[in-house]
C-alpha cells in the first residue's frame, strides 16, 4: 500500500497536464482565437490566467484567452463594458450554436465544450474556455470588462505570472502543486472560496519557506487561510479590485467550515497513519482533496 508521502507525490502527477490535455487546449484555443479573430479587430490576443501561471487544475475548465481589441474596436471603451461582454457573445454563437453553450460570464464569455462538469470521459479533455474582451492602457496593463460592477477595470497578467513563477521558485518548484492540491479541495466542497484565483493570493501570502512536505504544509495553510479567509486580499498588481470581492459572508462562513472540516479530518488521517491504519489515512485525504487523489 501506499505510504502518505508516496500518495502525494502521486497526486502530484496527476495534476500535471498531460500530452493529451495540452494538445486539447491548443486545438480549444486556436477555435476560438479564429473565431474572434474573424469578428474583431485585435491587437494581439493571449493565453492568460492559471492556465498559463501553471496552476490550473483538472479537469480543465475556463481556460482564459485574452483578446486584445484594436484601434478599430476602441470606440467600445467608451460604452458600457456589457455591450462589447454582448459583442463577443454574439460572435461565438455564430460558431458555437448548441443551447446555452456560449454565456456572458462576470468579465468574460464562456464556451463550454462540455455540457457537464465531469463528463464520464473527461480525461484529457478542455471542457470551457474564457475569452476575455480587453483594451491596452501601459506596456503590460490592460483594461477588462466587469460587468458586475459596470465598469472597465486594470489588470496585469503578466505581474500575476511572474510572482508566481518567483514564489514557486522559492519553494522549490513546490509551491505550484500545493496550490493545485488546494484548488481541488476547494473544487471538491463546492467552491467556498471565489475565484479559485483568490486561494494563489492567499496561499502566495501565507506560505513561507522552508517547506517541508505536502501533507504538513497543506494543513498549515487549511489553518491559515481559516484564520485569514475573511480578509480583503487586494490584486496582487495593485490595479483593479480586490480579489476577494466575491467574498460575501455566506461565502467567508462556508469556507470556514469547510475549512475546519478539512483540518478535522486531516488530524484523523494523521492519527490513522500513525497508528498504522494506512488505508484509513488515504481515504480520508481523498474525501479531502477529490477523486484525484489516489488510493492504490
Amino acid at each position: 500500500m501506499l505510504t502518505t508521502t508516496q500518495a502525494f507525490d502521486k497526486f502530484r502527477q496527476r495534476l500535471e497536464l498531460s500530452d493529451t490535455e495540452q494538445k486539447d487546449a491548443a486545438r480549444r484555443q486556436k477555435d476560438v482565437r479564429e473565431c474572434i479573430r474573424d469578428g474583431f479587430d485585435l491587437a494581439t490576443d493571449f493565453l492568460s490566467g492559471s492556465y498559463s501561471r501553471h496552476t490550473k487544475t483538472k479537469p480543465l475548465k475556463d481556460l482564459d484567452v485574452m483578446f486584445v481589441l484594436g484601434q478599430k474596436e476602441r470606440w467600445r471603451r467608451d460604452k458600457p463594458p456589457i455591450e462589447t461582454l454582448r459583442a463577443f457573445e454574439e460572435c461565438l454563437k455564430k460558431k458555437y450554436t448548441e443551447q446555452g453553450q456560449v454565456e456572458i460570464g462576470r468579465r468574460s464569455v464562456t464556451v463550454e465544450f462540455e455540457k457537464n462538469y465531469y463528463p464520464e470521459e473527461h480525461e484529457g479533455k478542455v471542457l470551457s474556455l474564457d475569452a476575455v474582451p480587453a483594451f491596452a492602457s501601459g506596456k503590460h496593463d490592460y483594461e477588462i470588462p466587469d460587468k458586475l460592477t459596470g465598469t472597465w477595470i486594470k489588470t496585469n497578467p503578466e505581474t500575476h505570472q511572474e510572482q508566481a513563477t518567483a514564489k514557486n521558485k522559492e519553494l522549490g518548484g513546490r509551491w505550484i502543486p500545493l496550490v493545485k492540491m488546494t484548488k481541488g479541495w476547494n473544487r471538491a466542497n463546492g467552491k467556498p472560496i471565489k475565484p479559485s484565483f483568490l486561494v494563489e493570493v492567499i496561499a502566495e501570502d501565507l506560505v513561507e519557506a522552508p517547506f517541508s512536505n505536502y501533507p504538513d504544509e497543506i494543513r498549515n495553510l487549511f489553518a491559515a487561510m481559516d484564520a485569514n479567509v475573511e480578509r480583503t486580499w487586494p490584486d496582487p498588481a495593485g490595479l483593479g479590485p480586490p480579489v476577494s470581492d466575491q467574498m460575501t459572508p455566506q461565502l467567508i462562513a462556508a469556507a470556514r467550515n469547510a475549512l475546519q472540516e478539512a483540518q478535522r479530518k486531516a488530524a484523523l488521517a494523521r492519527r490513522a497513519e500513525e497508528t498504522g491504519r494506512q488505508g484509513d489515512a488515504l481515504r480520508l485525504w481523498r474525501e479531502i482533496l477529490g477523486d484525484y487523489f489516489p488510493l492504490s
